[in-house]
């Protein structure tokens, strides 16, 4: 699947706008990101193309292939098979392709941003520590170094287990 970096960027910025607002009526950041990801988002972070590939057999009566994919992906395409069946009763969209009203069903505000808490951390932590690069692309060096001090802190020394272990 070839990324839309656009989106992506998209979807980074607005996460951030979503972290601003909710981070000032939260106690801890684990509650932050746990309320961020459950924020209205903008839009749909789906290229036309892929929904239009998911949605197109749902119309048809065939969840399979959506019925087969992870938790937050499922729900997502169920949601936004619920905006464009509203769509579609639409007087504008009577009569109109799938094709043409995926993309307006795209581009609508969605419930969520229908990702986890961890990985909107993560890509907080990708973004301040610079991994995420103006064209939305991620550098893996950094990512990888951001990962390894993340990790590292929580590992203890050879010396220390060696020292906990005469003990």
């Amino acid at each position: 699947m070839k990324n839309d970096y656009e989106i992506t960027r998209q979807m980074h910025a607005d996460l951030i706008k979503a972290y601003i607002n909710v981070s000032k009526h939260c106690w801890t950041q684990h509650e932050a990101y746990e309320r961020m990801v459950k924020e209205p988002a903008p839009r749909y972070y789906v290229t036309p193309k892929h929904a239009y590939k998911a949605l197109r057999p749902m119309m048809k009566g065939d969840f399979e292939l959506v019925d087969m994919m992870t938790k937050r992906k499922r729900d997502l395409y169920y949601s936004l098979y619920d905006t464009v069946l509203k769509l579609s009763e639409k007087r504008d969209f009577l009569g109109k392709s799938l094709w043409h009203i995926v993309h307006f069903a795209v581009y609508s505000p969605a419930p969520e941003f229908f990702i986890s808490p961890e990985r909107a951390r993560h890509i907080r932590g990708w973004l301040r520590s610079g991994a995420i690069m103006e064209d939305g692309r991620v550098d893996t060096n950094i990512v990888k170094s951001y990962v390894h001090r993340k990790t590292k802190r929580n590992r203890k020394t050879k010396e220390e287990i060696w020292m906990s272990a005469k003990m």
